[in-house]
């Protein structure tokens, strides 16, 4: 697995547009494309609730879900079959599963290169920050 580059990065902005996208600092950018679980974490009284979102298809009354922006990735990495897990600062989590037919995410990053999980959870990776070598293994 490739060095996940994202994590220690603070989300500066999340749109709904054509999927789910998130900004971080540092001129990333991850884009979730297909149906995923948000863990939201435990308030006052009430556990940590697991939501499936469609990206495409966001009700208003989930947009508020989506509120945490400020906080710093801490756990980024994907598996072997292309899922994505991410992690937050407070509490929230992310988990995308890859799809048979489109592609699941997209991560760019201006000063690392560029990840996807391509149809059948395929993993494209192209860094421009690695050596040859590096980049390999």
């Amino acid at each position: 697995m490739t060095e996940q580059w994202i994590q220690g990065c603070l989300v500066q902005r999340i749109n709904i547009k054509d999927g789910l996208v998130i900004n971080l600092d540092e001129y990333n950018e991850l884009v979730i494309s297909v149906p995923f679980e948000l863990t939201l974490p435990p308030i006052d009284h009430n556990d940590a609730e697991v939501v499936t979102i469609d990206p495409n298809a966001i009700r208003n009354e989930e947009r508020p879900l989506f509120d945490f922006s400020g906080q710093t990735c801490t756990h980024a990495d994907w598996d072997d079959d292309g899922s994505l897990h991410l992690a937050f600062s407070d509490g929230h989590r992310i988990d995308v599963p890859p799809d048979e037919h489109h592609t699941a995410w997209e991560l760019y990053g201006k000063y690392h290169g560029y990840a996807a999980c391509l149809p059948r959870g395929h993993v494209r990776i192209v860094r421009h920050d690695l050596a040859e070598d590096e980049e390999s293994r």
